[in-house]
């Protein structure tokens, strides 16, 4: 998945580059060097299963939107916090894995309805209201991604990134580079990962700044008009009103659903719903 709009490589700056020259490990083999093996019952193979814990990345949107997550499953299960990022991965801002543009929409709409079921199950109050709104928001920047129709990626502009605390009409120079100087923000990002001279770049478009204001009263704009949208679009979603009183309801609900609106292919759909309730326990 390609994502535009996150996190500027400014951001990174002072990361150091692996050398090539790094040790590591050779898949191969020694000649004469024998190697012990270990046979695993299928017992004991069902118990590593159920062992294993596979925790999910996360995928920056904003600053805002990052901080609301994390305040939101501060102290909630892991588990919880693992289906909330699935949600976000694997629904709302699917890679290119899923390329039929009416699974992506399935896919969409049920993660919205994936998000009620947290909300109405881990959260409560204003916790509820605020989830949904921030998976919303998200729903929003899923739906106007851009797929490449040779690679069937997808990219997804990301709103520009306030830092918490800072005023409403904080500009983002990084931002405002790309949107403006766009082969000056090429340059920067060039010698940042290169290690070239990034700060005499970044000094000198900051210095073009005051001479034109008119950079920054149009970003100003762009991302008021931009937030304004986030937090005001309605998407349809033929999963609104599932019930969420429990998992097995849920999931018989859904199908209920998706049976009046049937896809051409529904695989992938049913696999999401299946990782989903797997990831908080349920088992079929």
């Amino acid at each position: 998945m390609k994502v535009s709009g996150g996190e500027s490589s400014v951001l990174n700056l002072y990361a150091i580059r692996e050398q090539e020259s790094k040790p590591g490990l050779r898949p191969g083999t020694i000649a004469g060097l024998k190697h012990d093996t270990v046979e695993i019952s299928p017992t004991g193979r069902q118990l590593a299963e159920g062992a294993i814990k596979h925790h999910v990345g996360k995928i920056f949107v904003s600053a805002q939107i990052d901080e609301s997550l994390n305040r939101l499953l501060e102290g909630k299960p892991q588990e919880v916090s693992d289906a909330v990022h699935t949600i976000i991965d694997s629904n709302l801002l699917p890679g290119g894995s899923v390329s039929d543009e009416g699974e992506r929409v399935a896919l969409r709409e049920a993660g919205l309805a994936l998000a009620q079921y947290v909300a109405d199950r881990y959260m409560s109050g204003d916790q509820s209201s605020e989830l949904m709104a921030v998976m919303n928001q998200i729903a929003v920047i899923g739906a106007k991604g851009t797929v490449d129709s040779a690679t069937g990626s997808v990219s997804y502009k990301m709103p520009p990134s306030r830092p918490v605390g800072a005023p409403e009409d904080y500009v983002d120079i990084n931002e405002l580079m790309k949107r403006f100087e766009p082969d000056t923000y090429k340059k920067l990002n060039e010698a940042v990962t290169g290690s070239g001279d990034w700060g005499s770049i970044l000094f000198s478009f900051v210095q073009k700044i005051p001479q034109n204001e008119q950079w920054v009263t149009k970003y100003r704009e762009e991302t008021k008009q931009l937030m304004h949208e986030l937090k005001t679009t309605k998407l349809d979603n033929r999963f609104t009103g599932a019930n969420t009183s429990n998992m097995a309801s849920f999931l018989l609900d859904i199908n209920r659903k998706l049976e009046q609106t049937p896809l051409a292919k529904s695989d992938a759909l049913m696999r999401n719903m299946a990782n989903f309730a797997k990831i908080l326990g349920h088992r079929a």
